[in-house]
This record gives structure tokens, C-alpha cells and sequence, in this order.
């Protein structure tokens, strides 16, 4: 019986109107569903799920506000600036032989978008382009190391690259033995000739240094005479 129902009941059999609202209330007090009476166990066990499902409410609400924030306005060109640099990465890294990302998380979308930020496109792929053709960061080196894209996203790392900390050095070139002065020659072929004379030595006669030209120099001997022995 609905509530109005009972009122006009009530009202048919004589009550006054207040009478008849106080036990309607009375009659809606019976008929709502009571809170089932639960044991301290049951309580804390309840509070304990409680607490868990919004813990897990809030979490979820964060990954969903992260994912908002990775995501950035599409440009003319189709791409984001942070999914353009990835790719240039992807593609000097791949031709280099170093490792190309697989999975690009919000935490390193994060970290390209500040280097993009920081120094622009155009300073992104001529780092991407320096550690490409770097020996060093292609892992000629003593641990066998690779650089990477979290290598790249370093603000140290990075400006290293575009200063040119990690190119590849010059190979020294071997330096020419020093030339031999005139006087030098005149002496070596003085001592070839004298070792001909007393030994009967022919030994350095195919030699093309046998022949000296002396014409244009002075070999006068300024300092003091050695004592000749007898």
C-alpha cells in the first residue's frame, strides 16, 4: 500500500490530518531497508576496501592527467615537435648501430620535449647527428658502452654533443724525421770515405748518399783542436 493510499484510509476512518501525517511517517520509518548490523571485523575489513578503491580512483586519474600532458597539439605537418625528434633519433640511431627506442614512456617524452624547449629542432639533429657519428658513443670504447635515447635527453650529455666533447679526434700524423745539416752530411761522408781508404771498405759505394755536394758551405772548425795520439 502506498503512503497516500494509507492517508485517505485514515482520514475515511476519522483521524485529522495530523494524525494521519505521524503515521505515515511512522509507516515510511518501518518500510525503509536497515543498515545490516556488522561485527568490528566486518567494519574495519569494509573501511579497508573503501580506502583501497579510492586509492586505486586516485591513481587512476593521475596516469589519465600524465597521458594529457604528453599529449601535445598535432602540427601543420602531422607530428608533433617531441614525435619529430624521436623519429630523427630513431633514424641516426639506426644507421649507426645504436640502440632505437621501443617504447617511448611519458617520462622520456617528457625529457625530449625539455631538450626541444631548451636548444630547438634544429640543435636536437645536429646532437642526434654528432653521437651518430661519434666512435666513442657507437661503443669503441673501453667498457663496449652505446649511447641511447635516455643518454641523449641528459642536459649534460646533450651539450656535450652539440660542444663537440664526443667527436672523434684527428689521428696524429707520424712526424718526419729531422733533416740532416750539411755539416752532418760532410761528416758521415768524410767517415765512409776514410773506412774505404784504411779497411779497403767498398760496402757503401751503391749507396746513393755516397755522393755529398759541399760547395756552398764553410766547414771551418772554430773550436780547439783535439791532441792527436801517438
Amino acid at each position: 500500500m502506498t503512503v497516500s493510499a494509507a492517508i485517505r484510509r485514515m482520514l475515511a476512518a476519522g483521524l485529522t490530518i495530523e494524525q494521519a501525517l505521524v503515521a505515515a511517517e511512522a509507516f515510511e520509518a518501518e518500510a525503509a531497508p536497515q543498515e545490516p548490523v556488522l561485527s568490528k571485523r566486518q567494519a574495519r575489513n569494509r573501511r579497508y576496501y573503501e580506502r583501497l578503491k579510492s586509492s586505486e580512483k586516485r591513481l587512476n586519474a593521475d596516469d589519465q592527467d600524465v597521458s594529457d600532458a604528453g599529449a601535445e597539439p598535432s602540427s601543420p605537418e602531422g607530428s608533433s615537435p617531441t614525435d619529430r625528434a624521436i623519429e630523427v633519433f630513431s633514424d641516426q640511431a639506426s644507421k649507426a648501430g645504436l640502440p632505437v627506442p621501443r617504447k617511448v614512456t611519458a617520462d622520456r617524452r617528457r625529457k625530449v620535449e625539455a631538450r626541444i624547449r631548451e636548444h630547438g629542432e634544429e640543435l636536437w639533429a645536429e646532437a642526434c647527428r654528432r653521437m651518430a657519428n661519434s666512435a666513442f658513443c657507437r661503443g669503441e670504447n673501453d667498457r663496449g658502452w652505446r649511447a641511447d635515447l635516455d643518454f641523449l635527453c641528459q642536459p649534460k650529455s646533450f651539450n656535450g654533443l652539440i660542444e663537440g666533447k664526443y667527436d672523434d679526434r684527428p689521428h696524429r700524423q707520424s712526424q718526419a724525421p729531422p733533416q740532416k745539416t750539411a755539416f752532418q752530411l760532410h761528416q758521415e761522408a768524410f767517415a765512409k770515405e776514410l773506412d774505404r781508404t784504411i779497411n779497403g771498405n767498398d760496402r757503401y759505394d751503391d749507396r746513393p748518399d755516397n755522393v755529398v755536394d759541399l760547395a756552398a758551405t764553410d766547414y771551418r772548425y772554430s773550436g780547439t783542436p783535439s791532441p792527436v795520439r801517438r
